[in-house]
């Protein structure tokens, strides 16, 4: 199902080195509009999965990106305000 565009988002994401062996490593992003997100990147396969919240744990969400080639990646997520959906996502290249 396909609708309006929605409005662009811009987040400064600052991602801490896979260690040797690793599946997993933290991340923190800046959003004009949420403030700072914490989280998580965990490889599992052919995805990679991110779940995220804010300091106050107010927002929270989850995202998957598929890889589908070396050069493309398909993403779902949503992210919650408290226990409400405030927005989800489906993008494919």
């Amino acid at each position: 199902m396909k609708g309006p565009r929605p409005a662009l988002q811009h987040n400064r994401y600052e991602i801490q080195p896979l260690r040797s062996g690793a599946r997993s490593t933290h991340w923190t992003s800046s959003n004009p509009v949420l403030g700072t997100l914490r989280g998580r990147f965990v490889l599992a396969g052919d995805s990679i999965l991110s779940f995220y919240s804010s300091p106050t744990g107010r927002y929270h969400g989850f995202e998957c990106l598929l890889q589908k080639d070396d050069k493309r990646y398909s993403v779902r997520g949503a992210m919650m305000e408290e226990d409400k959906v405030i927005s989800s996502w489906a993008l494919a290249q």
